[in-house]
């Protein structure tokens, strides 16, 4: 099954792009063509196909390049917390691990699921009191192959890392990418 995507999740990114100086969003939806009204008028539980959702985050990474790309999923992954696909789930977490980093890391796979489905497995591990590893596997090549999910999930978790007031210390790295078997690495520290 190819990857999918929750309409939510790519509506939220079109309100980022919308936050953009006026010529870059423009740019972007001119790109995007098509899909940026299929994913607008989708209802927001209905899941979105690898194509449409991909011709957006290309259509982004394009524009804007990798670091700036990076950057916009950050704030998305701030806002994350607030999506009402996860909040149920993310509050839950909240209730019983506390507000920590490493709890939101933890609860990242689940909340994932949330969001995409046939797009691999995220496992977290615990590396230290201020690192963890999220590894990412089987990621369907068809997608995964461009690099742009490398890019827009590292700017993903380090905005969960925001989200847990780790402030301008949050970092990340990647290891052991490979595009063709849809796997990576992320090192996340704080």
């Amino acid at each position: 099954m190819p990857p999918q995507t929750r309409a939510r999740f790519a509506q939220s990114t079109q309100e980022e792009v919308l936050a953009l100086p006026p010529a870059k969003a423009a740019a972007i939806r001119m790109r995007t063509g098509a899909a940026w009204q299929r994913i607008s008028s989708a209802p927001p539980v209905s899941w979105l196909d690898e194509e449409t959702y991909n011709a957006l985050t290309e259509s982004i990474r394009a524009e804007l390049g990798d670091k700036e790309m990076q950057r916009m999923y950050r704030r998305l992954g701030r806002r994350i917390l607030s999506n009402p696909n996860l909040q149920a789930f993310v509050e839950s977490v909240i209730r019983m691990l506390g507000m920590s980093p490493h709890s939101l890391l933890k609860a990242a796979p689940r909340g994932r699921a949330s969001i995409v489905q046939n797009s691999g497995i995220l496992i977290y591990e615990w590396s230290s009191d201020r690192s963890a590893k999220l590894h990412l596997r089987d990621f369907p090549a068809s997608t995964f192959r461009t690099g742009t999910t490398v890019v827009l999930l590292s700017g993903t978790w380090l905005g969960l890392l925001d989200a847990a007031d780790c402030g301008s210390e949050a970092a990340v790295t990647m290891q052991n990418v490979d595009l063709q078997a849809g796997m990576a690495t992320f090192v996340l520290t704080w």
